[in-house]
């Protein structure tokens, strides 16, 4: 029996697979089903992890089995691994507005929905999960540990996986938009591209890094760096006085109503 089946050997399922390898787990204890030939190879050579094309195969011989496929793909990989899956198994959700209702009305088992994101990819993803009524601290903790491999893990209400979405599933492009938004500026105040991206990129790991280590938190290391009547304050008094954040909190909030949106299809 092996520990994990990860159901698609996508971006997020290759994610894992690798997280989970750098964690310390035997590739022996791993299997992913990938239904593309070239794919399946490629995992092979490239994390030394068993494939199979049969998902139903990989989860018969699994306690636990993470389903990493689109959305749109869900219903029929569950269909496919219904006939060998058991009360003792567990399912692990990371498709974006699947409902964990409908998994447990699906297989029948515990269920942990989850909600990773991008950075997941290298090992710094930020993901929520919410167990389902047959899942036990038990299977949480068995959830909650192979998240862990591939980021920053908390457990929350399934009611909140609509913010959570809008919030650290969005996320990314929220920052990849302003450092496009950034790069751009820069180019426009006489810097090259070269010199633009340089400088962006660093900017926003730099930046990054210190709120992760230093306690004082965003609002308190922003003032620190605002001089009054200085350069930084010019610019985040324009931001202001343009509603910036105001404008924000309204995109997260359009996330947040089309995470739902997509969840009652």
């Amino acid at each position: 029996m092996r520990q994990l089946a990860i159901i698609g050997g996508g971006f997020m399922g290759a994610a894992m697979a690798q997280g989970l390898v750098d964690a310390g787990w035997r590739r022996e204890s791993l299997v992913i089903a990938e239904v593309r030939e070239a794919r399946r190879f490629f995992l092979q050579e490239e994390l030394k992890v068993p494939c199979v094309r049969n998902a139903r195969e990989a989860a018969a011989e699994a306690s636990t089995v993470l389903f990493a496929v689109k959305p749109q793909d869900f219903a029929s990989a569950m269909a496919n691994v219904a006939p060998v899956f058991t009360r003792e198994k567990l399912a692990i959700s990371i498709a974006a507005g699947v409902k964990i209702a409908a998994i447990e009305a699906a297989l029948d088992c515990a269920v942990i929905r989850c909600m990773p994101n991008t950075p997941a990819a290298i090992g710094a993803g930020a993901t929520a999960i919410a167990r389902g009524k047959h899942a036990n601290d038990s299977h949480l903790m068995t959830a909650f540990n192979i998240l862990s491999a591939v980021g920053k893990t908390i457990i929350v209400d399934e009611a909140q996986m609509d913010a959570v979405t809008a919030v650290s599933g969005t996320g990314p492009a929220y920052v990849f938009y302003l450092a496009e938004a950034l790069i751009d500026a820069a180019m426009a105040e006489g810097l090259s591209r070269e010199q633009a991206y340089a400088l962006t990129y660093q900017t926003f790991v730099g930046a990054a890094q210190l709120l992760q280590h230093d306690p004082a938190g965003p609002e308190e290391l922003r003032k620190r760096v605002t001089s009054p009547n200085g350069t930084t304050h010019a610019a985040i008094t324009h931001l202001q006085a343009n509603n910036w954040a105001g404008i924000f909190r309204e995109a997260v909030r359009r996330a947040r109503l089309r995470s739902e949106e997509l969840g009652r299809q």
